[in-house]
């Protein structure tokens, strides 16, 4: 987990079991994240599918930037490694931001509502991302 953590990471595990199936659950193999209760079945059949002979989510890992794109699938889970699987999953897919390098792409809203996506500047325009901790708070 620490690993996944110095990436600045969240795991989530996700299955179509109830609240309290996770609480025990969690508490029996001492996970070190947290477990969502997909219920409804929403969840699952936007991301992983569902296998109708199970009634149950498909399994699958998702890798999610800071940004909201999917940066990596693994449709191979491999119960017995999936820990090691997911650093490799995350050293590989997530950007790595460097001077020389190609930037990230992201898409952010402006206080006016508009969007603004960082691919549609290139070519175009320089680009300066000022970033500051907080507007009018602490820090």
């Amino acid at each position: 987990m620490s690993e996944i953590k110095e990436t600045e990471t969240v795991l989530f595990g996700v299955s179509v079991d109830s609240v309290d199936s996770h609480k025990k659950f969690k508490e029996q193999e001492k996970f070190g994240f947290s477990l969502l209760a997909d219920t409804e079945f929403e969840v699952s059949k936007q991301y992983s599918g569902i296998m109708e002979r199970f009634n149950a989510s498909k399994r699958r890992t998702f890798v999610i930037d800071k940004a909201g794109y999917i940066r990596a699938i693994d449709k191979n889970v491999n119960t017995s490694t999936h820990g090691e699987d997911v650093v490799q999953l995350l050293k590989k897919s997530l950007p790595k931001i460097e001077v020389g390098q190609p930037a990230p792409d992201f898409i952010a809203k402006d206080g006016a509502g508009k969007l603004h996506q960082l691919s549609k500047l290139r070519d175009k325009k320089n680009v300066v991302l000022a970033f500051y901790p907080r507007d009018f708070g602490r820090g």
